[in-house]
């Protein structure tokens, strides 16, 4: 199936001139480990000012989380690309300035090319459209419906299992032990690691990576289960959270922002035994984890920084950029990386049926006090009725369309998981028809009769969809969100109006608000409409 391409010729023209804008950066030129590093440096630099400007605000934080990892990713995917002229290169000790200017603008461009990224991919395929309007680009259509959906998948994101860790957790972390380890020589400073102080550190972090993993530990894959997964990546992240608490304790001690050490540093074999020692993962597993997460490694021509997050500066010398690490989304990464390669697929979907009926069991369990009856039946030559909630004192049953699939992160698998979404929403109605049609074995199934009221809704346990792939008759919520409201209701029937009305969707003017993003890149200004947080607190309208 050919599909079709809605952007004009004269804007591609135009996309292809602003993927080569970062050609002209001097970086491009230099050795990479030389390159990557000042840009490293420089961009975790800036994420601590602007972290530090954010504080406490923990929507803020979630939204500078995503934006760095996404800002990044561009900028460093460029230095990988341009590497085959430059391998390898001297790690720097200290900053050159003009070095440190380059990287930050190679960041911004990043930043800026990430919207563009966006802009098109969505455009292209019916979205919304683009217009060229003189110099500028203009998204057109139904663009500004979409924000409400936009917004709800953010915010909700921000309080779901994904999340990553709390970047402003670590005032509350003891850091006496950190303290006591700091070693600072003028521009530089160190925090001397033993297995208590990253033990101590995953254990302060248990209820977040707790809810961060919700697969089942003991799927295993070619090389690794699960369960190794997340101990190695828990003491990598413990490593870099430390390196944070460090580098502010440095910086109170010193009285400023810049140091050479903003990036963990460590020889690949020193590495190796420092997270097998703190991991008690078997050497084989944690070899094959890191070889995993290593950047660009497995013959990945254009490697993903929120996939690969660890980065090779040297043939012996790895990078670790704190708040990468601590901003991924352990679990959701993992999974999309390992379904790049066909072995590690295949393993994946193996167990991948199996979400389904974990997501079910977790749902009856959690309204198990609420006097629902909870339907799940096979239906031959219709969808099956993947879970019913059934209230027999009202006559109402509410079908539930369950969807767990890796969430999206970018703007093509944005595209991708629509289809997802949209498939979920047509499902719904067949059922629903056939119940019009009095067909007995729906009716046997869920045992009731015509007399009951039946609608239904899909429940997504990540990502909900945006506005083109929405149905006016059956809504799409998150599935925490739905669970809570049924926790809350006094009838099934109010769930039900609830739901219709899309009273769990953010309002604008109260949760987001509606504006435009003016970017400057190349020759070329792209107009992008925003949908800016209004909401300090947790978002979940019951």
């Amino acid at each position: 199936m050919t599909t079709i391409d809605r952007v004009p010729p004269e804007l591609r023209h135009i996309e292809r001139q602003l993927d080569s804008l970062y050609k002209s950066n001097p970086l491009v030129n230099l050795p990479f480990a030389t390159a990557a590093w000042h840009l490293l440096a420089t961009a975790e630099e800036e994420m601590l000012i602007q972290q530090l400007a954010r504080r406490n605000r923990l929507n803020d934080i979630h939204l500078l989380s995503t934006e760095f990892a996404t800002n990044l990713e561009h900028s460093m995917l460029w230095l990988w690309l341009s590497r085959a002229c430059n391998p390898g290169g001297q790690i720097p000790s200290s900053y050159d300035d003009e070095l440190c200017e380059a990287a930050m603008d190679l960041f911004s461009l990043g930043k800026k090319y990430a919207s563009v990224v966006y802009a098109f991919t969505r455009a292209g395929r019916g979205v919304f459209g683009l217009e060229l309007q003189g110099s500028t680009i203009q998204p057109v259509g139904n663009f500004f419906e979409n924000l409400a959906y936009i917004t709800y998948n953010y915010l909700i994101g921000c309080y779901h299992a994904e999340q990553p860790l709390r970047l402003s957790n670590y005032e509350n972390f003891p850091v006496d032990a950190i303290e006591r380890s700091l070693r600072i020589e003028e521009n530089q400073f160190r925090c001397k690691l033993n297995p208590r102080i990253v033990s101590d550190m995953v254990a302060f972090h248990k209820s977040t990576f707790d809810a961060m993993f919700t697969l089942p530990a003991e799927w295993r894959f070619t090389s690794y289960s699960l369960g190794e997964f997340r101990k190695v990546f828990e003491r990598i992240c413990a490593i870099s959270h430390i390196h944070i608490i460090a580098r502010h304790l440095a910086m109170v001690k010193r009285g400023r922002f810049g140091n050479a050490d903003s990036i963990y540093i460590e020889k690949s074999d020193d590495f190796l035994r420092r997270i097998i020692n703190y991991s008690r993962v078997s050497e084989s597993a944690v070899r094959n984890i890191i070889d995993d997460l290593t950047y660009g490694n497995r013959c990945i021509n254009t490697p993903e920084l929120r996939l690969q997050p660890l980065i090779k500066l040297t043939s012996d010398t790895y990078a670790i950029v704190p708040h990468l690490w601590i901003c991924m989304s352990a679990e959701n990464s993992v999974i999309t990386l390992l379904n790049k390669w066909t072995s590690e697929r295949e393993a994946y979907l193996e167990h991948a049926n199996t979400k389904e009926e974990i997501m079910r069991d977790r749902i009856i369990n959690r309204l198990a006090d609420q006097g629902f009856r909870m339907v799940s039946e096979n239906v031959p030559d219709l969808p099956d009725i993947d879970l019913a909630i059934i209230s027999d004192i009202e006559k109402t049953a509410l079908l539930l369309e369950l969807k767990w699939f890796i969430a999206p992160a970018i703007a093509r698998e944005l595209n991708e998981k629509s289809k997802e979404i949209e498939k979920g929403v047509s499902q719904v109605p067949k059922l629903k028809h056939a119940f019009a049609n009095h067909s007995e074995v729906v009716l046997k199934k869920l045992n009731i009769d015509s007399s009951y009221r039946l609608e239904g809704v899909v429940v997504s346990e990540n990502w909900i969809g945006e506005a083109p792939v929405q149905s006016t008759e059956i809504p799409v919520i998150q599935s925490d969100h739905l669970i809570g409201k049924l926790k809350t209701v006094s009838t099934l029937e109010s769930a039900i109006e609830w739901l219709r009305a899309r009273k769990y969707l953010p309002t604008e003017g109260e949760h987001f608000a509606v504006g435009e993003e003016t970017i400057a890149i190349g020759n070329w200004t792209l107009n992008a409409p925003t949908a800016d947080t209004l909401t300090r607190e947790a978002f979940f309208p019951l």
